[in-house]
Protein backbone atom coordinates (compact mmCIF):
# COMPACT_ATOMS: atom_id res chain seq x y z
CA UNK A 1 0.00 0.00 0.00
CA UNK A 2 2.75 2.64 0.84
CA UNK A 3 4.24 1.56 -2.44
CA UNK A 4 1.06 2.49 -4.19
CA UNK A 5 1.45 6.07 -2.35
CA UNK A 6 4.82 6.46 -3.66
CA UNK A 7 4.74 5.60 -6.94
CA UNK A 8 1.49 7.73 -7.52
CA UNK A 9 3.08 10.50 -5.81
CA UNK A 10 6.16 10.11 -8.05
CA UNK A 11 3.82 10.21 -11.12
CA UNK A 12 2.31 13.33 -9.88
CA UNK A 13 5.59 15.06 -9.34
CA UNK A 14 6.91 13.61 -12.96
CA UNK A 15 3.82 15.06 -14.71
CA UNK A 16 4.04 18.68 -12.74
CA UNK A 17 7.98 18.77 -13.95
CA UNK A 18 6.52 17.77 -17.47
CA UNK A 19 3.48 20.21 -17.51
CA UNK A 20 5.94 23.08 -16.30
CA UNK A 21 8.39 22.33 -18.71
CA UNK A 22 5.74 22.16 -21.79
CA UNK A 23 4.60 25.44 -20.34
CA UNK A 24 7.66 27.25 -20.09
CA UNK A 25 8.14 25.99 -24.23
CA UNK A 26 5.21 27.19 -25.11
CA UNK A 27 5.78 30.34 -23.18
CA UNK A 28 8.99 30.91 -25.39
CA UNK A 29 7.60 29.90 -28.51
CA UNK A 30 4.77 32.43 -28.32
CA UNK A 31 6.93 35.16 -26.70
CA UNK A 32 9.17 34.73 -30.12
CA UNK A 33 6.43 34.32 -32.59
CA UNK A 34 5.19 38.08 -31.11
CA UNK A 35 8.51 39.88 -31.68
CA UNK A 36 7.23 41.60 -34.87
CA UNK A 37 7.48 45.17 -35.75
CA UNK A 38 4.37 47.58 -36.37
CA UNK A 39 5.82 48.26 -39.45
CA UNK A 40 5.79 44.38 -40.13
CA UNK A 41 2.01 44.41 -39.16
CA UNK A 42 1.48 46.99 -41.51
CA UNK A 43 3.01 45.64 -44.09
CA UNK A 44 1.69 42.12 -43.73
CA UNK A 45 4.99 40.62 -43.36
CA UNK A 46 5.63 37.84 -40.93
CA UNK A 47 8.52 36.96 -38.95
CA UNK A 48 11.27 34.67 -39.42
CA UNK A 49 10.45 30.80 -38.54
CA UNK A 50 12.72 30.12 -35.23
CA UNK A 51 12.16 26.67 -35.05
CA UNK A 52 10.76 23.42 -36.27
CA UNK A 53 7.56 21.68 -35.26
CA UNK A 54 7.81 17.87 -33.99
CA UNK A 55 7.50 16.54 -37.63
CA UNK A 56 10.41 19.33 -38.73
CA UNK A 57 7.75 21.12 -40.95
CA UNK A 58 7.39 24.88 -39.94
CA UNK A 59 3.58 25.64 -39.77
CA UNK A 60 3.13 29.98 -39.33
CA UNK A 61 -0.19 31.01 -38.93
CA UNK A 62 -1.70 34.21 -39.72
CA UNK A 63 -0.31 37.12 -37.36
CA UNK A 64 3.23 35.17 -37.46
CA UNK A 65 1.88 32.31 -34.70
CA UNK A 66 3.82 28.78 -35.31
CA UNK A 67 1.02 26.33 -35.24
CA UNK A 68 2.24 22.91 -35.51
CA UNK A 69 4.32 23.10 -32.75
CA UNK A 70 1.82 24.81 -30.69
CA UNK A 71 -0.98 22.12 -30.97
CA UNK A 72 1.78 19.94 -30.20
CA UNK A 73 2.70 21.18 -27.03
CA UNK A 74 -0.57 21.80 -25.88
CA UNK A 75 -1.41 18.15 -26.66
CA UNK A 76 1.92 17.18 -24.20
CA UNK A 77 0.28 20.01 -22.09
CA UNK A 78 -2.98 18.26 -22.12
CA UNK A 79 -1.10 14.88 -21.79
CA UNK A 80 0.54 16.06 -18.60
CA UNK A 81 -3.17 17.01 -16.59
CA UNK A 82 -4.02 13.59 -17.58
CA UNK A 83 -0.99 11.99 -16.24
CA UNK A 84 -1.28 14.28 -13.20
CA UNK A 85 -5.37 13.45 -12.35
CA UNK A 86 -5.02 9.80 -13.22
CA UNK A 87 -2.07 9.62 -10.34
CA UNK A 88 -4.02 11.69 -8.06
CA UNK A 89 -6.94 9.07 -8.41
CA UNK A 90 -4.11 6.07 -7.46
CA UNK A 91 -3.21 8.34 -4.82
CA UNK A 92 -6.43 8.90 -2.80
CA UNK A 93 -8.09 5.33 -3.75
CA UNK A 94 -4.89 4.18 -1.96
CA UNK A 95 -5.05 6.25 0.71
CA UNK A 96 -9.03 5.80 1.41
CA UNK A 97 -8.46 1.94 1.17
CA UNK A 98 -5.49 2.47 3.56
CA UNK A 99 -7.88 4.51 5.92
CA UNK A 100 -10.45 1.95 5.60
CA UNK A 101 -8.48 -0.92 6.98
CA UNK A 102 -7.08 1.37 9.78
CA UNK A 103 -10.60 1.78 10.65
CA UNK A 104 -11.46 -1.59 10.42
CA UNK A 105 -8.36 -2.20 13.14
CA UNK A 106 -8.91 0.42 15.33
Amino acid sequence: MINALHIAAQGMLKAESRANDVARNILKSTSEAANFKLEDAATGATPAPTGPTATGAQTVLPGGGFGGDLIQQMADLKASEIAFKANAKVFKTTEDTLGSFLDAEG
